[in-house]
This record gives C-alpha cells, structure tokens and sequence, in this order.
C-alpha cells in the first residue's frame, strides 16, 4: 500500500490507481493527451485486470481512435467490449449522459450509471470504474457552472461501488506552472473549487507527476 505522508501519495499513479478502491472521485490534471491517456488508461487496465467493470467517457475523441489507442497500450479491447468480449469494457461519447451539454441532464447521469453500476455487480464484478474527460467539452465553452453541477451530483465520495477519474487540461489555463510540484500551491479559487469535487487529485507534468488526497 502507498504510504502517506500529510495528504501527499508516495506512489506512482499506476500504483495508485491498482490499488484504487470504490467509492473514490479522483481527477488527473494534464498538459498532454499522451499524459491524459496514460493515467486513465492505467485506470482503466488495473481496472479491468482485477475484475471491474469500466466505462470510458469521451468528449474530444472518437471511439474508434480510443479503441487503438487502448490496444497499443495494452488493453485487448476485443476481450473486454461486449460485442466479441465479455462486456467489462463499455466505451461512449459523453452526450449519451448528459445529453444537452447547455442544460446537462443531472437526473439521467445520476439513473445511468447506477444503471451501468447495477449492470456490472449483477455479472459479479467488483463495481464500476469511470474514466472521462468530458470537462475539455464544458470547459472550453465556458459552461463551468454546467460542469461543476456534474461533477458534484457525482460526489466527493460516491455511495455507489464506484469509482471515477475525470481528467483536467491544464494546458487551457494560465494558473498551471510547468513544474507539477508547485501546482497545488497555485490553484486559484475557481480551480480549487474543482479540485475540492474530488477525494484525490493527480497532477502530470513531463513525466512527473503527484498525487494528493484532498
């Protein structure tokens, strides 16, 4: 197990994340997609390897590409996806959730994935694991209070087996220093708002990366 010291994680975020356990709403702050797709997609194979079912949530990518980008990474996308797998694997565009991004539909996110929840437990795994970055979406259009509703219905620590990586450009902000040690330090209130969402944080940085809980 990693040990803690104060609120920061002396592990590596593949380590983390293995050991990850339900009820836990974390985010991964980013400045490359490369960065982004590493973090979730070792989310996403622990996941998948110790019996969870997994959803992936995309807003800028499209499934196809996703589907190539899990197998070079080493997740056999046609073992877990349900239509030549077993179905652990469940990949959709955001819009399925949240429908209309100007007045996201909170109640149809929330049913959905107890829905999807429900669904993976009734096959005997062990609950959900979500991985997203459908904040890019929001975000770049100025639809924060939108996001910030979403991100909060979900919960800090949420009650269902189920547990989540939402995933933050920092590139898209100027409050991000290039050194990722000093990026929690530097949080302004509207970040820290988002941050505060969560129960862990994960900051990457040009192969650096650190994790707090919050």
């Amino acid at each position: 197990m990693p040990r803690l010291s104060r609120n920061i994680i002396n592990a590596s975020p593949e380590e983390f994340l293995h050991d990850l356990k339900p009820g836990q709403h974390g985010c991964v702050f980013f400045f490359t997609k490369e960065e982004m797709h590493h973090i979730q997609f070792a989310f996403v194979k622990s996941g998948l390897d110790s019996n969870w079912g997994v959803v992936y949530l995309s807003a800028t990518e499209s499934i196809a590409k996703l589907r190539k980008l899990m197998q070079k990474y080493g997740i056999d996308v046609h073992q877990y996806e349900k239509e030549s797998g077993d179905g652990s694997l469940i990949i959709l565009k955001g819009d399925d959730l949240y429908k209309n991004p100007d007045n996201p539909d909170i109640d149809n996110w929330i049913n959905a994935t107890k829905s999807i929840s429900d669904m993976f437990i009734s096959k005997g795994k062990k609950g959900v694991r979500v991985a997203a970055d459908l904040s890019a979406y929001f975000i770049s259009r100025g639809l924060v209070e939108q996001w910030h509703n979403l991100e909060h219905a979900l919960g800090k620590k949420p009650l269902l087996p189920m547990s989540i990586l939402c995933a933050y450009d920092s590139g898209s902000s100027k409050t991000w220093d290039a050194d990722v040690l000093k990026f929690y330090a530097q949080l302004n209130p509207t970040t820290k708002e988002f941050v505060d969402a969560h129960s862990f944080v994960i900051y990457a940085s040009k192969q650096k990366s650190v994790i707090f809980t919050i």
